[in-house]
This record gives C-alpha cells, structure tokens and sequence, in this order.
C-alpha cells in the first residue's frame, strides 16, 4: 500500500512538472546575431503577425487573440525600459511571427485537463533594424496542459500562455 501511494505520489508531481512549458530555441550558427536590449538600447515598436500555418489554425482555435499577445509582450518590454514608442523611424522593431497555436475547448480542458493535450504558442521573435534587416531571431514557445475546475478556465490558460511567452521573449531579450 505504502508503494502504491508512492507510486500515485510521484505521478502527479510528474504531471504537474510537465502540465506547464515554456522555452526559447535559437539556430546554433546564429549565436553572433544576438541582440541584447536595455534602458539604452530599446526597439521602437511590437508587430504580432501570424504564418499561412497559423492563420489555418485561427477558425480551430477562436480563443487565441493576436492583440492580446502583443499587449502582455508590450507590458513586459514596458516593466523593463525596452519600449520607447516615440523612437519609431530611428530604433528597431520586434516582429512577433506566431507559427502554431492550439487552444483546448473550455470543456476539454475542464473535464480531461492534461490528457487533453496542451494549449500552445509558438512563435519566432524577430529583431529588425531600421531599414527592415532581420538582425536577430529566436523560437519562443509556450505550453499548459494543466485543467479542472482551477485551471480550465480560458481566461487563466490563455493569460498564463500570453505571460510565459512574453517572459520568455523578455528574458532573451535581456539575456536574464
């Protein structure tokens, strides 16, 4: 009995471990493009446009919103100084290319939570500078498989997808 619920125990850490996902992929021969944003060297503006394979995906998965991903990425680039709107012209753009998105029906994600599958972004973050020349780019993605009545919620999967990518962007960026 004692192994039983062992066994059970670890399971669920387990689950919980790998409900929730986020990380950032570069092309190894790109490490020279790297760009590293501060309070002196900021970009000039946030563009979220999606690929033929996730304008696709749209009509399966209406919960995405491209608006309110750029909003939680401009808040994060906000918090830091990374943001300086008023420079547009004269500092380079962030161009968020959303690849693939998947987003759970509310019930799917209530009643089978991670056996579901995930709810996922993925997308590639593009540093442009000012005459439109790709200078840096990376994979950000980010996963929840978490549900129930807690974490099934649309609002709290599709906030929580929104926040990891724009920490992850954020934190590439900064190189935290």
């Amino acid at each position: 009995m004692k192994s039983l619920n062992v066994i059970v125990g670890m399971l669920c850490v387990s689950v919980l471990i790998a409900g929730c996902a986020s990380g950032v992929t570069r092309d190894s021969s790109d490490s020279a493009k790297r760009t590293q944003l501060s309070k002196d060297n900021q970009v000039a503006e946030i563009s979220v446009s999606l690929t033929e394979e996730a304008k696709n995906k749209v009509a399966d998965n209406l919960k995405f919103d491209p608006a309110e991903l750029k909003n939680h990425v401009q808040r994060a680039m906000d918090a830091k100084s990374l943001l300086k709107p008023e420079s547009k012209g004269t500092l380079p753009v962030l161009a968020i290319e959303v690849k693939d998105i998947r987003v759970r029906s509310n019930f799917s994600a209530v009643m089978f939570g991670f056996m579901a599958g995930a709810d996922s972004i993925t997308g590639d973050i593009v540093v442009k500078d000012v005459g439109g020349r790709e200078i840096d780019r990376f994979e950000v993605s980010a996963s929840y498989a978490l549900g129930g009545l807690a974490g099934g919620q649309d609002s709290a999967r599709m906030g929580w997808l929104y926040e990891k990518f724009a920490e992850e962007t954020v934190k590439e960026l900064t190189k935290q």
